[in-house]
């Protein structure tokens, strides 16, 4: 008796450990355990052709061997594949251009700096030598000085324009001095004197001088004309790589300012 009542008990009754399947599950105590690092996210939107390749291998692996991939799907994935690899190819391609073009920018900037600097040195040269060249000539350039040189000799030059009729030129030196030549006839537009054919006496010293030229026209008074500095170039110095000229003893001009040079 004792032993079937303890029989139907142990039979009714859940075991050790077990949970009564007929009352509600309790939710679990305590706090979560913390989840673990998530793997990072691949940033690069592009597949590369090893990632395609080891897709369409890992594809190939674990198709359906009942039901393999088609072969109008493989041909168009091994399509797509070469497609990529052209890309590839051609992007490689076009990078390198770039880096190829950029050296060769870089080499004519290079190539035009050095023919720039080249061609200054060359015109520096010509110039030089071209004012070297004219040492020993007579200078003309706008102005109304006559450098008379060591042998006394010197050139008057003017430019009367339309006029002409008797005139004058009056010398003036370093002291003030003035001294009037007159002059039978002035003849219209330039005109060149040299002063050893002047009737004076005693002849002008070397030096500078400052003169006025002047011509009465039909008789009328005394009119003055435009003149210019004239002088003997007697050497040459350079400035920043620059000629310049030296006329009679002080006066100093780069070529660029003379109007004319005569023999």
């Amino acid at each position: 008796m004792i032993s079937a009542v303890r029989n139907v008990f142990s039979d009714t009754m859940p075991p050790t450990g077990v949970t009564d399947p007929t009352k509600p599950a309790e939710p679990p105590k305590g706090e979560a355990a913390p989840s673990g690092p998530r793997a990072a996210l691949p940033t690069s939107g592009s597949m590369g052709r090893d990632e395609f390749l080891k897709m369409l291998v890992a594809q190939l692996k674990n198709q359906d061997p009942l039901n393999p991939m088609d072969g109008k799907d493989m041909a168009a994935q091994l399509a797509q594949f070469s497609s990529v690899e052209q890309l590839i190819q051609l992007n490689k391609s076009v990078e390198e251009q770039k880096e190829s073009q950029a050296e060769v920018v870089v080499a004519l900037g290079e190539l035009q700096k050095t023919q720039n600097e080249r061609a200054d040195e060359l015109a520096s040269l010509i110039e030089g030598q071209t004012a070297m060249a004219t040492v020993g000539k007579t200078a003309v350039t706008p102005g109304n000085n006559l450098y008379v040189d060591s042998e006394g000799k010197g050139t008057v030059l003017y430019d009367s324009g339309k006029q002409s009729g008797p005139g004058r030129v009056v010398f003036t030196d370093a002291n003030g001095e003035t001294r009037s030549v007159p002059l039978a006839s002035m003849g219209p537009g330039p005109q060149a004197i040299d002063i050893s054919r002047l009737n004076m006496e005693p002849p002008l010293k070397p030096g500078k001088y400052t003169i006025k030229c002047e011509v009465a026209t039909d008789g009328g008074p005394f009119q003055g004309v435009k003149t210019y500095t004239t002088g003997r170039i007697t050497g040459m110095r350079y400035e920043q790589g620059n000629p310049i000229l030296i006329i009679g003893d002080d006066l100093s001009l780069p070529m660029s300012k003379l109007t004319q040079i005569r023999g």
